[in-house]
């Protein structure tokens, strides 16, 4: 059972404390001088109306006598999925301080706080979108794929021939027809190789947070949509207004031919709002990307990603462990019997595989890395379980990942790359 943590006092008129409903007002002010008022009608929907928040999931300085809010950090409580597997998550969100009052170690101070909560929920992983470098200080590492997309060029989009109509129409989604978006979505993700893709776990009541109402054109805001031909519900995808762009996201279809329709409705959208630039996140659909990418060249290159933490290693093998034997059984080590010894120069562990099934993992006690078939640092360890970098790219620039010969290609085979495809706006 958790308990609320007890408020702090650290001097200079500030206490630390987890907020309440009563510090709404505050809030939304801080966010509004921290990271802008176009966020405003966002923040409001996410403290009112997240499903998985306890208001202990809240952290922030303050200073009593006004109420003003210095510093905060929210917890998000949620999964992210790979191969139809659901990794129970962490997310640190809505991070700030005011300008006054940065320097003085409010962050490491509230981070403390957090990690205590994180030890209580005892996620699989942790993440944040967050600014280069800073997390590091935290124990985070760069460890899963995040950014870019395809800059659509509005001469590239077909026009219809006068007097055509379009192919399909659009349902706006709302909460009586959220659940057949996510059906939608989940055939997809399903359908295609699982083993590849970290997608977000979209729960049905997330309808609650995700589709509020803007208060103005100006507002950040998701607007989710059903691509219909006749009753049939034949795509899904939903439009992200941030950052003076509109950005098509989760885009699912039946056939690539209906991605024209989708993009001379954003268009059209994207001028009423202004004439925003419109981009595609790359969609996962084979087809569906190609044609994207054929139609409008190179995507912009963000070299960017998810800072991650993973607490626990054998929690997250024992949660990845099916993919694992999955894995192996595509490969000519579908009847694998043996060991794989690990450390990260701190801790070691041994993962045991019988007629290419895994069978469990244990920790070690032997510190002598010569014991060992996979020598990796605790960050490189990190991305090489994300996906985010292979064994033979880690080893190309970091002298301290080591494997034996003969191991080589099953850790090859066991971790192979992943793409990420999770929006750290919902």
């Amino acid at each position: 059972m958790s308990d609320i943590m007890k408020p702090q006092n650290l001097g200079d008129g500030l206490v630390m404390r987890n907020a309440t409903a009563e510090d709404i007002p505050a809030l939304l002010e801080h966010f509004g001088i921290v990271h802008g008022r176009q966020i405003t009608d966002e923040m409001r929907a996410l403290l009112e109306h997240y499903p998985r928040r306890s208001w202990e999931d809240v952290f922030v300085i303050v200073k009593p006598e006004s109420g003003e809010v210095v510093s905060c950090v929210m917890l998000q409580q949620n999964a992210w999925t790979l191969g139809g597997i659901e990794f129970p998550t962490v997310e640190m969100e809505a991070v700030g301080t005011l300008e006054a009052y940065r320097h003085r170690g409010h962050m490491r101070l509230i981070n403390d706080e957090y990690e205590r909560r994180v030890s209580e929920i005892q996620p699989v992983f942790q993440a944040i979108a967050g600014i280069p470098n800073f997390y590091r200080n935290f124990g985070y590492e760069f460890a899963a794929a995040l950014g870019g997309g395809y800059p659509v060029t509005p001469g590239f989009i077909p026009r219809l021939v006068k007097g055509e109509q379009e192919p399909v129409t659009f349902e706006e989604v709302d909460r009586k027809n959220f659940r057949k978006f996510l059906r939608y979505r989940e055939t997809k993700i399903s359908a295609m190789i699982q083993n590849t893709t970290w997608q977000r776990l979209i729960h049905p009541e997330d309808s609650a947070y995700l589709l509020y109402e803007p208060t103005s054109d100006e507002q950040e805001a998701f607007f989710f949509y059903l691509v219909k031909k006749q009753e049939k519900t034949v795509g899904v995808f939903y439009m992200s207004r941030w950052e003076n762009r509109l950005d098509v996201v989760e885009l699912y279809l039946d056939t690539y031919t209906h991605v024209d329709a989708v993009l001379r409705f954003a268009q059209a959208k994207a001028q009423e709002w202004g004439g925003l630039p419109v981009r595609v996140i790359p969609p996962n659909q084979v087809q569906v990307r190609e044609y994207v990418r054929a139609r409008f060249g190179a995507k912009t290159i963000n070299r960017y990603a998810w800072y991650i933490k993973i607490p626990s290693i054998p929690r997250f093998i024992e949660t990845i462990a099916p993919l694992l034997s999955d894995r192996l059984k595509q490969t000519e080590f579908h009847d694998f019997t043996g060991e794989l010894k690990v450390t990260d120069y701190k801790e070691g562990f041994t993962l045991t595989f019988t007629d290419g099934e895994f069978g469990g993992i244990v920790e070690n006690e032997d510190k002598d890395p010569g014991k060992y078939n996979l020598r990796i640092p605790g960050g490189a360890l990190t991305r090489l379980l994300m996906g985010y970098e292979t064994f033979d790219s880690l080893a190309s620039h970091e002298p301290d990942v080591e494997c034996s010969a003969v191991m080589q290609p099953i850790v090859r085979a066991l971790f192979p790359p992943l793409e990420a495809n999770v929006d750290p706006f919902f």
